[in-house]
């Protein structure tokens, strides 16, 4: 997926998740997954944060623009042919 590595994408993921059999290397997160990760980089644009710029660069300067900027990551994985990724919960979600 382009632009996968971006601070937009970056989340705390445990060595299982990141990596291992299962894991979300070369696969689509579910739905559950992107619109925790439009949450959490909208709490950083609205707070102000130091990533707020540049998450603003990377992903769009509105609501509207974020959601699409994900809807379209989401498509383009689809079409690549990635498989969705929906591994059981492990401790409390911030996001």
């Amino acid at each position: 997926m382009p632009d996968a590595d971006g601070i937009w994408n970056l989340v705390l993921a445990c060595r299982d998740c990141n990596r291992g059999e299962g894991g979300k290397f070369a696969h689509i997160p579910a739905p559950k997954f992107l619109e925790r990760l439009h949450r959490r980089n909208s709490y950083l644009i609205d707070s102000h944060h130091p990533l707020r710029q540049t998450l603003m660069m990377q992903i769009g300067r509105t609501d509207v623009d974020r959601v699409e900027f994900l809807r379209v990551r989401l498509d383009m994985a689809i079409v690549a042919g990635l498989h969705p990724w929906d591994p059981p919960a492990k401790g409390h979600a911030g996001f």
